[in-house]
């Protein structure tokens, strides 16, 4: 599978400019990529103001979220994204996917909220989500999902092959990124692809810093502080070696299994 993550100099609040620089990149990667994954909260950007994140929130399945579908069947490429899911009352910080027929595949919800700012607008996801895209078991998580080594272990269990995390990692946090992204794909035996942001959202400058990793722990791309786009083919014979090499899998004595 060919897989690409946008890390972009985001527009806050503008879903229009968003989706066309999305629109731009997908067009770019058809017929070169299966599966395109943008950072978290794309649609409006991260860090915005609270009643700004309620007021642009959509239903999963809304207006930005038929653009896309419609964007995954015209380029034939697979796209996941993040965006402000408004369901009823609720709203939660999400991620969902559309294949390359423009036909949905998941819809994520985020299970850790990291601050009172999160916490003060969206509720918590109450469970894991797997899909299945090109002979590939997918699990998407968001940001502060993936720093709990039961949540991406507790992927590994469901079968995923390959986890996905949208974030939005400020620059003072890059040691998550260069270090312990590595670290959950080796411990897991799976491909890990962390597509975070560059460039600057109010009073926050963004790591950059996205990487696809290998089951084994080395990095197969990964890109710098400036917008970039990132690709790198996975081969599920990686997967077969790394968990060979070192059986953490099957030598556990626990399963996790899933949110509390």
């Amino acid at each position: 599978m060919r897989l690409a993550l946008l890390q972009n100099d985001s527009v806050p609040l503008d879903t229009d400019w968003q989706f066309t620089a999305l629109a731009e990149v997908a067009q770019h990667l058809s017929g070169a990529a299966d599966l395109l994954v943008t950072p978290e909260l794309f649609m409006a950007g991260y860090r915005i103001p609270v009643d700004d994140m309620r007021r642009l929130a959509q239903p999963a399945d809304g207006p930005f979220a038929q653009k896309v579908a419609r964007l995954a069947r015209e380029t034939q490429v697979a796209i996941l994204y993040g965006f402000a899911e408004r369901d009823g009352t609720r709203i939660y910080n999400s991620v969902q996917a559309f294949d390359g027929t423009g036909q949905k595949l998941a819809l994520y919800r985020k299970l850790h909220l990291p601050s009172d700012v999160e916490r003060e607008i969206f509720s918590t996801g109450d469970r894991l989500v797997t899909f299945d895209l090109g002979g590939f078991r997918i699990a998407p998580l968001i940001c502060y999902d993936v720093e709990f080594p039961e949540t991406v272990r507790a992927c590994a269990q469901a079968g995923a092959d390959v986890v996905v995390a949208p974030t939005a990692l400020r620059q003072h946090w890059s040691q998550i990124a260069e270090m312990m992204i590595p670290i959950r794909a080796l411990e897991n035996g799976l491909f890990l692809a962390y597509a975070n942001q560059a460039g600057t959202e109010a009073d926050w400058d963004y790591a950059g810093l996205s990487c696809i990793i290998a089951p084994d722990g080395r990095p197969l791309a990964r890109a710098g502080d400036q917008p970039a786009l990132i690709l790198a083919e996975l081969d599920k014979a990686e997967i077969t070696a790394a968990r060979s090499k070192l059986t953490y899998l099957h030598d556990a004595r626990f399963t996790v299994t899933g949110p509390v």
